[in-house]
């Protein structure tokens, strides 16, 4: 007998002594399989979560232990691609996935796979993390998010509401321009959140107008040089009401700009060019077709072909090009109707807004 194997075989059992100490310490599960799929690893931490012991894991195929059954086949499947290809979608990447206990409750888990090659045929180790207590806590955190959400919109609708109650003649505008403009935004292809604030921000826009005097809002003659001076306030006086609220849209820079114009022409602060946000040169555009086309105490309704011609003059000048260009796509091309287009109209089912009220109920 050579005198070397004694110290051989002496450093094997510490090696694999060291190695067991180092899969039982783990807290992540750690399940080893073969190119098979059968289960020659499983450390202390795979059989507290999954409940299933050592003994009872290895030797049995992974999938018809700890994989849901509408998966399995995509594990099989998935297996037998990299042992023909050498890749695979989820090999060193952390992924959320479901995996299921012995009493049959289904867990998420975060999942990474990565494979080994100590011979010819690979094996592959996959760290499983229960991910149960974070998602509960993500839970958690949606439902107060959509319930905030919700109390903010509440919020909007009754400010909104409010504003109309003064000025009665102008009733619906503020949500006929909040509906104009979001249908701008999503022909112009903005996101979801972007939407959402040029659609709240059109329904509070003129929320300065609240401390406009009753008989200015409602003078049914040219209004005068004081009368014109009060109602230029109403943009920044509508920015100091809100700007405070901790909207996650920029709701106060909206109702400050929403009288500005590209060319300078616009107040309070004549502002130029992309010194004003684009949600506010949307609802200018919004705001001003629907003004021109409905009726004012001081005035009939022009009408929507005059307010097509006013922004198609000043397109680029006064108004956001893109902006114009959607708009009359809208109207011109897709038969869209501003009296017929509001947060209770169909058109209008999909909104972001709309989806957390169901939530709710």
């Amino acid at each position: 007998m050579d005198v070397k194997e004694p110290v051989l075989l002496r450093e094997h059992l510490v090696d694999q002594e060291w190695f067991n100490a180092l899969l039982n310490s783990s807290l992540d599960c750690i399940i080893a399989i073969n190119h098979d799929g059968i289960v020659v690893e499983y450390n202390r931490a795979a059989e507290t979560v999954f409940g299933f012991s050592a003994a009872e894991a290895i030797g049995r195929r992974l999938d018809e232990l700890i994989i849901p059954e509408r998966y399995r086949d995509r594990h099989r499947k998935s297996l037998a691609h990299y042992l023909q290809t050498g890749q695979g979608n989820i090999i060193g990447r952390r992924v959320e996935v479901h995996a299921i206990t012995k009493n049959g409750r289904e867990i998420p888990v975060e999942l990474t796979v990565l494979p080994i090659h100590p011979g010819r045929s690979p094996y592959f180790t996959a760290y499983l993390r229960d991910i149960s207590e974070r998602k509960a806590a993500e839970e958690k955190i949606r439902e107060y998010s959509v319930k905030l959400k919700a109390s903010l919109i509440e919020t909007i609708n009754s400010v909104s509401a409010t504003i109309e109650l003064r000025d009665p003649y102008t009733a619906g505008h503020q949500r006929r321009v909040a509906a104009l403009a979001y249908a701008i935004g999503r022909e112009l292809g903005l996101d979801e959140q972007r939407l959402e604030g040029l659609y709240f921000g059109g329904m509070v826009h003129d929320i300065g107008k609240i401390v406009v005097p009753r008989e200015v809002l409602n003078d049914r003659g040219q209004l005068g040089f004081d009368a014109w001076k009060s109602i230029h306030l109403h943009p920044a006086t509508g920015y100091k009401i809100v700007k405070s609220v901790q909207f996650p849209w920029p709701i106060a820079t909206i109702i400050l700009q929403h009288h500005e114009k590209l060319d300078g022409s616009g107040y309070p602060n004549g502002l130029v060019g992309d010194d004003i946000i684009l949600e506010s040169r949307i609802i200018t555009v919004a705001d001003v077709v629907e003004a021109i086309h409905s009726a004012r105490p001081y005035r009939d309704a022009k009408g929507m072909a005059a307010a097509l011609d006013e922004i198609t003059q000043w397109s680029g000048i006064r108004y956001d090009a893109h902006a114009v260009a959607a708009c009359r796509r809208l109207i011109d091309e897709q038969g869209f109707d501003i009296n017929q287009n509001d947060y209770t109209h169909t058109d209008f089912v999909d909104l972001a807004f709309m989806k957390v009220e169901k939530a709710l109920g």
